[in-house]
């Protein structure tokens, strides 16, 4: 696997803090999703294990396990092929964790022992399935606990249904966490970092209430732009089809040439004005999409 420097990397992991519940950790295990913040794992503190998924980045250095919990098959042949020898080339120096073991060397992901104490029903994401193992093995249930903590980098579960699903479930083993008194950091900057307000008083809550009444704002504002877009470019097409007829059919009694140029700088205008709608469409779609994010964020 290749690797790159990390002198860029040991200053920006200079500037963090692994914060846990304050209790010894036995064993620290930090869990490396693909977003951006996986940069800011700890991979150069040896008494971390580093748990990565999916495609590996560059700067993940190094790696004690890696977990691929889809299944291969059913995938673009060319696509596959490469992630198969990449997975292939971890396996040679990592345990790859596998719920569908299809590559050489790969360890099974214990299935039947993790569904047996957690169930499925909080089961979306391959994080969840990272997450209930490492709990099982800091709270063993046949054992004491042997203490420890975990770090969650390159995890924002942000920015649409899928992920509203995944947060859902992810959450719940933190929770689980919490209540075995196992820390767990999150980075601020994550889409994980903050609970939602619990119903019902999520009902009174005048954060809410304000981002109700700017989702209102902001859909009133693209319906507005909408209806006006579409009156302006009928004239736009109206004045081009008019242009066009004046050129081949132009009456005689008429200045053809002087009402061609109106008709055209009138057309240029229109097209100005539809080129700032557009603009102005795209910022109040932005805007309620991000209301719409923050308003399912901070809901249970």
């Amino acid at each position: 696997m290749k690797k790159r420097s990390t002198v860029g990397m040991r200053r920006k992991a200079d500037r963090m803090t692994y914060a846990g519940s304050g209790a010894v950790a036995d064993r620290k295990i930090a869990l490396v999703g693909t977003a951006p913040s996986g940069e800011y794992a700890p991979y150069e503190d040896p008494s971390w294990e580093i748990w990565g998924v999916s495609a590996r980045a560059e700067y993940v250095t190094r790696a004690d396990r890696w977990f691929e919990l889809h299944r291969l098959s059913g995938e673009p042949n060319e696509w596959m092929a490469r992630w198969r020898d990449e997975l292939t080339g971890i396996a040679k120096d990592t345990p790859l964790f596998m719920l569908y073991p299809s590559i050489e060397g790969a360890v099974a992901y214990p299935f039947d022992h993790i569904t047996a104490r957690f169930g499925t029903y909080f089961m979306t994401s391959s994080f969840a399935w990272m997450m209930a193992l490492a709990l099982d093995e800091l709270c063993p249930i046949d054992a004491p606990p042997i203490g420890g903590e975990i770090a969650i980098f390159g995890v924002d579960m942000e920015y649409d249904s899928e992920y509203e699903q995944q947060r859902a479930g992810f959450r719940h083993f933190l929770d689980l966490a919490k209540a075995w008194g196992v820390g767990v950091t999150r980075l601020a900057s994550s889409g994980l970092a903050y609970e939602p307000i619990p119903y019902p008083m999520c009902q009174d809550d005048p954060l809410l209430n304000k981002l109700d009444k700017k989702q209102v704002e902001a859909r009133g504002q693209l319906d507005t732009i909408e209806a006006t877009l579409a009156v302006a470019e009928r004239g736009i097409a109206e004045n081009v089809a008019v242009i066009a007829a004046l050129r081949e059919y132009g009456p005689p009694n008429l200045d053809t040439g002087r009402e061609i140029k109106r008709m055209e700088k009138e057309t240029a205008k229109l097209r100005e004005s539809v080129g700032d709608m557009q603009k102005n469409f795209i910022r109040w779609e932005t805007a309620e999409a991000e209301q719409q994010w923050l308003r399912d964020y901070l809901t249970p």
